[in-house]
Parts: structure tokens; sequence; C-alpha cells
């Protein structure tokens, strides 16, 4: 789904990894005195969402396929699969449930995997549609930022920059800023949409990007921008 600097947070994170993703920074999932936690710092040596590499994002997969939370092809794209997933987890593990890979998140998640610890009891995540259906959204920032919104965390402001459509396929590039008490750093993330019966829904990159059905204009600056 998501991500110029990190892919998917839209989440993330997007980032909501991704975020990844991001939809993409760093996560907000210190320990409370239930599940919830604060900011964990960004000075750990844990990088932000929008610096992962894809080798990085590979292993943050094949982890969480090691805990139980299976997250599907671990082809180092952080999409809307990826981000729920984590999500998954770190509702598992009693974290911040915002789907960013921060120092606390990689912490649990290496120690449960390197334990085998089976962390997620629920299926994996249902993907969201895939293409364009129905009557075409307006092709608009409102209309973007709607869709870019929809999958956002709570408290996530979506910025839209520069976005163009084509035969009911979008591309969007956007700045994703958490609530300033989460003490992460905004993102960049590039997104593909769908027009699905007259909403923008945001599409998993690493689906949509390989099959070769998408305006080459969309394709171009939503899946080879990053």
């Amino acid at each position: 789904m998501y991500s110029r600097s990190a892919r998917q947070i839209i989440g993330v994170t997007i980032l909501s990894i991704a975020l990844v993703a991001g939809i993409a920074g760093c996560s907000s999932d210190k320990k409370s005195s239930t599940t919830s936690t604060t900011s964990g710092p960004t000075t750990s040596g844990v990088k932000p969402v929008s610096a992962l590499s894809k080798a990085d994002i590979v292993q943050m997969q094949e982890w969480l396929d090691a805990v139980g939370c299976d997250v599907g092809a671990n082809d180092g794209v952080i999409g809307p699969i990826t981000i729920a997933t984590l999500k998954a987890f770190q509702q598992g593990a009693g974290l911040t449930v915002d789907g960013t890979y921060g120092p606390k998140t990689k912490a649990a998640l290496s120690a449960d995997a390197a334990a085998k610890k089976q962390v997620c009891v629920k299926p994996a995540p249902t993907p969201p549609p895939v293409g364009p259906t129905g009557s075409v959204a307006p092709c608009t920032s409102d209309a973007i930022t709607s869709g870019l919104n929809a999958p956002m965390t709570q408290g996530v402001t979506v910025k839209v920059g520069s976005f163009g459509c084509d035969s009911g396929w979008a591309y969007a590039t956007a700045t994703l800023t958490p609530p300033a008490s989460s003490g992460s750093p905004a993102i960049d993330v590039d997104d593909v949409l769908a027009s699905r019966n007259g909403v923008w829904v945001s599409q998993d990159r690493s689906v949509v990007c390989v099959q070769g059905k998408i305006p080459a204009v969309v394709y171009t600056n939503g899946c080879l921008a990053s």
C-alpha cells in the first residue's frame, strides 16, 4: 500500500512500518498499566520506518511469520497487509497498536520470534479490494485525502502533495504526521489508490504494482517513485 520513504503506513502508518509504512516513524509502544504504551525514543538505534531498508522489512516480515502473524509474501514492501499484521502482533504483545515499527516493537518481535512464541491468534487480515469498480471518485485533493485517511490510526494527519488520476486509478504523495504526543516524526509516503464505488481506496502496492494493469502515469508515480 504505502510509501515513498517507507511504503505503507499507511498504516505504518503508515506507516500508521508502514508507518509501512510506514503509511511508514518510530513506534510509540512503551508498556503501560494496561496494553497501551507511550512513545519510544527515536535515538535508540532502531531505524524509523522511513529509513528501513528492504532487508530490514523482509526480516520484520519473517519474524511476524515466526510468531504466527502471517504477513503473506515476505517481499520487503510495506503495504496494508504488513501494517495490519504488525498491528495484530502489537495487540497480542500488549504494545500500543499504531502499526509503526519502533524500538519496543522491534525488540519484542525479535525476542518472540527467537522463542517461537505464537502471539497472533487471529487469521491474517483480509486485503483491501483490488482495482476500480463502480462509479469513479473525483480526482480532487479532498477525495484523495479521504481515501488516504481511511486506514490511518486515529490522530494521524494526512497532507496530500502531488496526485494524479487515470481510468479509476490514482497515485498520491503525502506527508503523515502522528499526534504530537507520540513523539514520532512525520513521514513521506507514496500510495496507489483505486476508485471503488465513488470512493478512493488505498491499494496494496506489492499486489497492484506487479499486475501490469495500472495506467502508466499511476505506475510511474505511485509504484516507481520510491
